[in-house]
């Protein structure tokens, strides 16, 4: 019965695109914990894309939009090991008593474990870095703003102008999808890519840190062009890219 479930996910995700919770537990007369318990599973064996409120088909080139992207929750552990070497290689580059932008979002979920023991003076909108902040960790000064549920960030007129009074010598930002080829990086709504815009034009060097599954992928908003990060760090890529992109050695 659970197979013939999971074949079911999948076959009305590749037929629709993109289908809710709710939907599919109504047609398959279950509950919905069983459903996201099955999507799960669904996307460990790489048959759909778990997203927020539902499932998406892997065969669908859709556009990444707020609706259709994962909370932070679910995206918790997913490219973890890739994520983490990541974060190891952006901490290498900051020194004592540098200043830096940390963005939202669970690319960097770990990347004050690698700043353990530097003085540094972190800035961020991001519930997951205060949450993970201890005193070994510098100094954290956090932005004030609207809070969102979805993506644990503070955001909107406040945050934007509590900001605009820091300097930075180095932002670490993430993204929803960059399009290689078009050399675009995406956020799937507008108020994460102001924040974004922001912090770069308040830093003396910017870096997109993004793990692999977010090659390939186009969102609603391009909030920046490839060209304007000092380097793009991923883990790799089957493409050709341009010469800023930094794969660390480990990887």
């Amino acid at each position: 019965m659970a197979e013939e479930r999971l074949s079911r996910i999948e076959q009305m995700t590749n037929e629709k695109g993109y289908v809710s919770t709710r939907d599919l537990a109504g047609a398959l007369q279950v509950s919905e914990p069983t459903i996201r318990s099955d999507c799960k599973e669904l996307e460990k064996q790489g048959r759909v894309i778990r997203v927020h409120g539902g499932a998406k088909s892997r065969r669908t080139r859709g556009i990444l939009t707020q609706s259709s992207e994962k909370d932070m929750d679910d995206r918790q552990g997913h490219e973890q090991a890739e994520k983490d070497a990541l974060c190891r290689y952006a901490a290498s580059l900051v020194q004592d008593d540098d200043c830096i932008f940390i963005d939202g979002g669970t690319t960097f979920a770990t990347i004050l474990d690698h700043l353990k023991g530097k003085r540094v003076r972190v800035v961020t909108h991001s519930q997951i870095i205060l949450n993970s902040f201890t005193s070994e960790n510098g100094e954290l000064f956090m932005i004030g703003g609207n809070y969102s549920p979805q993506y644990k960030m503070n955001l909107g007129p406040a945050a934007l102008a509590d900001l605009d009074s820091f300097n930075f010598q180095y932002a670490f930002l993430s993204c929803a999808g960059v399009d290689i080829d078009r050399r675009k990086a995406y956020t799937a709504e507008l108020e994460t890519a102001e924040v974004k815009k922001k912090a770069m034009k308040l830093a003396e060097k910017s870096f997109l840190i993004i793990d692999s599954s977010k090659q390939k992928i186009k969102g609603f908003y391009s909030f920046a062009d490839l060209d304007e990060f000092d380097g793009i760090i991923t883990d790799r890529t089957d493409q050709e890219v341009p010469d800023h992109f930094i794969i660390p050695e480990e990887n």
